[in-house]
């Protein structure tokens, strides 16, 4: 059934600002030398992988949720990717496999891609087909914290069954001379078929080898006031 146009709700007006603040913050600083965010290639023959698990610790319960993510570069310029989730109570997976590849030549240290993926999602206890086109932008920053970047990722994820689901993803992250990571994102999700939500989602990620770390996040989604702890692994070879 079409959908009547709705004006807009307090999660819309809270992710716009959030992205205004995040464009603002990067007007104000200037490069820096280390970043990582998905706008980048991954580089030829070199992988990263990493794996989560989420729990609920406040709110109602949803289901504590899993996640495999996994990137390989095929070339200097062109990523194959694929990302997985599935959550436990709920029952709900998800599963995209994607290409991803730079977009133009870069302007100074904006940098920009564009993906595709394809797969499948369980949707009211049936698998559909999910077609998942997208768009990220990068830069790297600095200041008198440090070094380290923004992004951005949007995605809208196509199914089978006729519905959609938008989603864009800011992030400030920092790199910490021991190597360590500090990550600030907002993830903003619009159901074709529910309702909007707005995330905060902090973590630290703690360097414990030269290719190995440890994430330790938490997330608050404002809509029906979850809040959640996260715990993660990374590794790049």
């Amino acid at each position: 059934m079409p959908k009547t146009a709705q004006m807009p709700t307090q999660s819309t007006r809270l992710i716009w600002s959030g992205l205004v603040f995040l464009s603002a913050f990067a007007a104000l600083t200037v490069p820096a030398s280390e970043v990582t965010s998905a706008a980048w290639p991954r580089g030829e023959d070199k992988s990263f992988v990493a794996l989560s698990y989420e729990s609920t610790v406040d709110g109602p319960d949803f289901g504590d949720y899993g996640a495999f993510y996994y990137e390989y570069g095929v070339t200097e310029k062109l990523t194959f990717g694929l990302d997985i989730g599935k959550s436990r109570d709920a029952g709900q997976v998800s599963a995209i496999a994607f290409l991803r590849y730079p977009l133009g030549t870069p302007e100074g240290d904006n940098v920009f891609a564009a993906e595709l993926g394809l797969g499948w999602a369980e949707r009211d206890g049936s698998a559909v087909a999910a077609l998942r086109p997208g768009l990220s932008s990068g830069r790297p920053v600095s200041g008198a914290w440090g070094n380290g970047w923004l992004g951005v990722e949007s995605t809208y994820v196509l199914y089978e069954d006729g519905e959609g689901l938008g989603k864009i993803d800011s992030s400030f992250g920092i790199n910490h001379a021991n190597g360590n990571l500090s990550i600030f994102k907002l993830e903003f999700a619009a159901p074709s078929d529910g309702d909007e939500t707005l995330v905060f989602a902090p973590s630290h990620v703690v360097k414990v080898s030269e290719n190995s770390f440890l994430e330790f996040g938490l997330s608050h989604e404002f809509t029906d006031s979850v809040t959640k702890v996260k715990v993660g692994v990374w590794h790049s070879f």
